[in-house]
């Protein structure tokens, strides 16, 4: 009697669960739940632009990072290897870019350029007129310039570049793709839970965090490849020391080849003036 007893209860148990919610022994093998990425991409942005600090590494072509306009060594299509890091918006950051034998960094303190003088004497070379150029030694140049970093002031008070331009073109671009159709997995990447979402073919994949904000971490297709981390957590750059500018670079040439500074010189101390720290 007793065994018929537990048994009739243990049938009753079951077929009481089986009426509430199915079979519950199907339900501990139900995976979590993936937002769609057309759920997720609107959140994701808005963590992303609104963000403090990031760090940027990626392989990208020259003419998306407008780098091919910079140095005629560049062809448009040319990959090279692009990192950013500091601030989102800009305003602390910098950014440098390397393709072949070209090389370049940009810094960015409080709205003022910072360029590094050995890429500067390069950029300054590619953009001299002939006949000029015929006049002007690349190698003083190089020595005026050397550990030194060359500082411009932007009209706006803003950088030429920041992470938050390449969030927002990003952002515009995959909105017209219509990337929002993918489909996501989730899976553990580098010890981080993530939500990867990717093409059939895998020729284009996003993996943006599972845990806490849906900050974007890597990003890749065809053209392509951006890694990202340390999201408000990255380093602003400080202000370089060893500065000297544009005209001040023009002052040297000109005394080194016993050309007239006055004009010149009175130009250098009004825009050194301005522009001083």
């Amino acid at each position: 009697m007793k065994r018929k007893a537990m048994a009739g209860s243990s049938l009753a148990a079951v077929v009481m669960l089986a009426g509430c919610g199915g079979n519950p022994f199907e339900a501990e093998d139900q995976g979590p739940v993936v937002p769609g990425f057309s759920a997720i991409q609107d959140r994701m942005w808005d963590a992303m632009l609104t963000a403090d600090t990031v760090s940027i590494e990626g392989q990208v072509e020259a003419s998306e990072a407008d780098v091919d306009e910079m140095f005629e060594e560049i062809d448009e299509d040319q990959t090279g290897d692009l990192t950013i890091t500091g601030a989102v918006d800009g305003s602390d950051s910098e950014m440098t870019f390397s393709a072949g034998e070209v090389s370049f960094t940009q810094r960015a303190v409080d709205g003022t350029e910072y360029f590094r003088g050995e890429d500067f004497a390069s950029l300054l070379m590619s953009e001299l007129d002939d006949e000029f150029a015929d006049l002007v030694e690349e190698e003083f140049i190089d020595s005026v310039v050397a550990d030194q970093w060359v500082r411009f002031s932007t009209d706006d008070g803003g950088a030429v570049f920041s992470a938050e331009d390449f969030i927002t073109t990003w952002q515009r671009e995959l909105d017209d793709d219509g990337v929002g159709a993918l489909p996501g997995t989730e899976e553990t990447r580098d010890g981080a839970d993530v939500y990867v979402y990717a093409t059939e073919d895998e020729s284009t994949e996003f993996v943006v965090a599972a845990e806490g904000a849906p900050y974007l971490l890597e990003m890749r297709d065809d053209e392509s490849h951006y890694v990202f981390s340390q999201w408000n957590e990255a380093q602003r750059p400080e202000e370089p020391e060893n500065v000297t500018t544009v005209e001040e670079i023009f002052v040297a040439i000109a005394q080194d080849n016993g050309w007239s500074t006055e004009d010149l010189g009175g130009e250098a101390e009004q825009d050194a003036g301005e522009d001083g720290p």
